[in-house]
């Protein structure tokens, strides 16, 4: 009879060791990442779940940062990604942003893998169907149960700069016309920074090594922005690169 329960043990311990995989390793986990914001209270979480059950969420309320890691059933993974993949919404890529004037529930805006391309998604949560929303909630509600992380220094997270933020971004930092651009080769030598522009939108969970590599990156540069929030013009695009709290406790009451 021991034997099964080693086994089990060894196994439930493999599964928490996931959600805190080193982001240069080669071979990493099929995964989706998303952010659900309310417009009526204007509150949002974060939520990422990868195929061997890492997750990892982060949500704020009331002051209170709070972020969770560990793993979850797999097997709630697994259902969540077949409604994504089936998901038309998903698949059409064809979300109008006028369906939403007069909508006020949850706003889901997800990345995933379909067919081997990264897309995003943003619609109403409600718009993706009754077996997608009970998929995601089995998740969600999972992940919810997670433990606190509270030595976790924060997360990279970067979203591509288009449109107007574009065009004012290069009318600042232009020197004789020009934007700088950096080469790969040296955003390489910072892995999560690496890997935050290569999924934009998923948070990189970063250690106080790479933290400090990070701001020391940022100043040699002498990116445009703050060590904490700054625009990173590469070949991949340019990016908008900001680091995140992972937790922060509520403020005091006042008496």
């Amino acid at each position: 009879m021991r034997r099964p329960a080693l086994l089990a043990a060894a196994a439930l311990c493999a599964a928490a060791l996931c959600a805190f995989r080193p982001y240069d390793q080669r071979a990493r986990a099929r995964a989706a990442w998303m952010t659900v914001s309310s417009i009526k209270t204007g509150l949002s979480y974060y939520l990422e779940v990868a195929q061997d059950g890492a997750a990892v969420m982060r949500e704020e309320a009331r002051g209170r940062l709070v972020t969770r890691r560990g793993a979850v059933k797999p097997q709630l993974v697994k259902d969540f990604f077949r409604e994504i993949e089936n998901s038309e919404i998903v698949n059409s890529q064809n979300v109008k942003q006028s369906k939403m004037v007069f909508y006020r529930g949850d706003v889901l805006k997800l990345s995933a893998y379909i067919s081997g391309e990264l897309t995003r998604t943003e619609a109403p949560l409600n718009d993706f169907g009754e077996a997608f929303s009970y998929a995601f909630g089995e998740v969600k509600k999972a992940a919810s149960a997670l433990p606190v992380e509270r030595s976790l220094p924060g997360f990279l997270r970067a979203v591509p700069v288009r449109g107007d933020e574009l065009a004012s971004f290069r009318d600042k930092a232009a020197v004789d016309g020009e934007v700088k651009v950096v080469e790969t080769s040296d955003i390489d030598k910072i892995k999560p920074l690496m890997a935050a522009i290569k999924e934009p939108y998923r948070l990189v969970p970063l250690d106080e090594a790479a933290l400090a590599a990070i701001k020391d990156f940022v100043k040699a540069r002498k990116l445009q922005g703050l060590r904490t929030l700054f625009y990173l013009p590469s070949t991949r695009g340019t990016f908008k690169c900001e680091v995140l709290e992972a937790f922060r406790a509520a403020p005091a009451k006042k008496k």
